[in-house]
């Protein structure tokens, strides 16, 4: 099939449509398609990272997220503040997540690519690539067609776990937030009838999931005397972890979850999508070949590293004996603010320096609330110096 355009994308999630925006700004016509025919209610990420948010706020994006964000909140039976966790250690420090669910987000991002005259057409499924357009980006999941026409390996190892997270009616008792039992893990919140069950038996042996299926998995590992009377909705996942071997072939391009999958321990998906597309946008509007492929250079390792701490996060997380002794060892850990400090600006990709060419110690790194609103780069005066600053609001350079 043909499209206009400079650049299509494909998949109208939130990394697609803020892709779609970033390009927009920059003066590119743009077109993202969507094989859905209206928004996915399944559940998925419930929090933005207070990274996130700060790269969202300098385009001009914090009000409408903060309103989302309190609408939510307003809606919950009970909230509590949080950094984030790290297999379920509520230990971390630093920037404040953002509660939002993803849906509500995706409302935001579409709001925003509709106002800069992005198209979007939905009930499209991709079946090729030639689209006679300058650029394909593929923002289609873990699952990409994308990636797989364009044929890039997806190397990594396969699953060993089956988690569920649902939001139902519930008769029964659970104890909120996290909890480790002989059989799992399972959770409860912050939303009313809001769960999670992780059963560490294998990968699930159908992706069904209903309510005896449910049920079953919240009795075997909560060992609570529970019923479930209805489900609003539901999801299956694993561990599997996976990661292209380059997010570039010739004008195909891959972002988000086309481009790397894992758990979603520590909640870190959604955040590493987004900041994919504040990357790759105006890279991908100059045209320059090799700045494009300083995506890859820049992004392959921060996605790498999560894949990395998501695997230990599982492991910690067994039910097995060791694995709860070696849990017990990483939560007194965490008690030590040099370990504390790392692991949260790990998980929350506050201490991502990119290499820039510059030796100055902060070239490379993110500067909070500039107005970045037009998509454009700036300079600020840093230490008496004049400093570059990207349209992704990281320094290039600094110098006299």
């Amino acid at each position: 099939m043909k499209t206009s355009g400079d650049v299509t994308i494909v998949g109208a999630g939130p990394v697609g449509l803020l892709l779609a925006s970033e390009l927009a700004l920059q003066g590119m016509r743009t077109t993202v398609l969507e094989r859905l025919t209206s928004q996915a209610d399944t559940i998925k990420a419930g929090m933005l990272s207070g990274r996130s948010f700060q790269m969202l706020a300098m385009r001009g994006l914090g009000p409408a997220i903060t309103a989302a964000s309190e609408a939510e909140i307003a809606r919950l039976a009970w909230y509590r503040r949080s950094t984030g966790h790290f297999a379920g250690l509520f230990k971390l420090d630093g920037l404040d997540l953002v509660m939002l669910s993803q849906q509500a987000l995706e409302r935001v991002l579409e709001a925003r690519a509709l106002e800069l005259g992005v198209e979007i057409r939905r009930g499209v499924e991709v079946t090729d690539l030639d689209f006679g357009t300058d650029y394909v980006v593929g923002c289609d999941g873990g699952r990409s067609t994308v990636r797989k026409l364009a044929g890039i390996d997806f190397p990594g190892t396969g699953p060993s776990l089956t988690g569920y997270q649902a939001v139902v009616d519930l008769e029964g008792d659970l104890d909120r937030g996290w909890n480790y039992t002989p059989t799992g893990v399972y959770a409860s919140g912050p939303m009313q009838g809001r769960i999670m069950m992780i059963e560490y038996s294998g990968p699930p042996a159908t992706r069904e999931v209903n309510r005896e299926i449910l049920e079953a998995s919240l009795r075997r590992v909560s060992g609570r005397d529970v019923r479930i009377t209805a489900v609003h909705t539901a999801t299956v996942w694993t561990d599997n972890t996976r990661q292209a071997a380059t997010y570039r072939k010739g004008n195909v391009l891959l972002a988000g979850d086309a481009a790397h999958v894992h758990s979603p321990f520590g909640g870190q998906g959604l955040n590493l999508g987004l900041q994919d597309a504040l990357n790759l946008g105006w890279k991908l509007a100059t045209g320059d070949s090799e700045l494009i492929d300083t995506y890859t250079t820049e992004r392959h390792p921060v996605a790498e590293r999560v894949l990395r701490n998501t695997m230990a996060q599982v492991a910690l997380s067994r039910p097995d004996p060791q694995s709860r002794e070696l849990h017990s060892l990483f939560s007194d850990l965490l008690d030590l603010r040099e370990v504390k400090s790392r692991i949260s600006a790990m998980i929350q990709g506050t201490d991502i320096r990119y290499d820039t060419g510059c030796d100055h110690p902060l070239a490379g790194t993110f500067v909070p609330d500039l107005d970045l609103s037009d998509g454009k780069g700036t300079s600020i005066v840093l230490d008496g110096l004049e400093a570059t600053v990207r349209p992704d609001g990281y320094i290039s350079r600094i110098g006299p």
